[in-house]
């Protein structure tokens, strides 16, 4: 099964492009958040689309070279790359988060 990690990839890569490409939708919540969240989740939005795309192409690059011989190196960075890029994208999302959790807290102190 030699095309499952194309697949995945291409699956990663089209979900960054979507991220990145739908971020600027959040300027649809400026009404209910501060303009400065508004402007950080845009953003932590567009870092992690970018990101995404990044973390599809390490992975596939280290996955094909991994098979070839004397490119062992090459592919054990790609892979140490992705290890540190899905927990950089999930902090990511885990402040988007935090800046939802944070809207809802204050619709209900707002809350006539």
């Amino acid at each position: 099964m030699p095309y499952l990690p194309a697949i995945f990839s291409l699956l990663v890569a089209a979900s960054g492009w979507f991220y990145i490409q739908h971020a600027a939708r959040a300027s649809v919540l400026k009404g209910y958040e501060t303009d400065r969240d508004n402007l950080l989740r845009i953003r932590l939005r567009r870092v992690g689309g970018g990101l995404m795309m990044g973390l599809a192409v390490a992975f596939y690059v280290g996955y094909v070279l991994a098979s070839q011989p004397g490119r062992t190196i090459i592919a054990m960075i790609c892979m140490l790359l992705v290890m540190i890029l899905l927990p950089i994208i999930l902090f990511l999302a885990y402040i988007d988060l935090r800046l939802t959790r944070k809207m809802r807290e204050s619709f209900k102190r707002n809350k006539p």
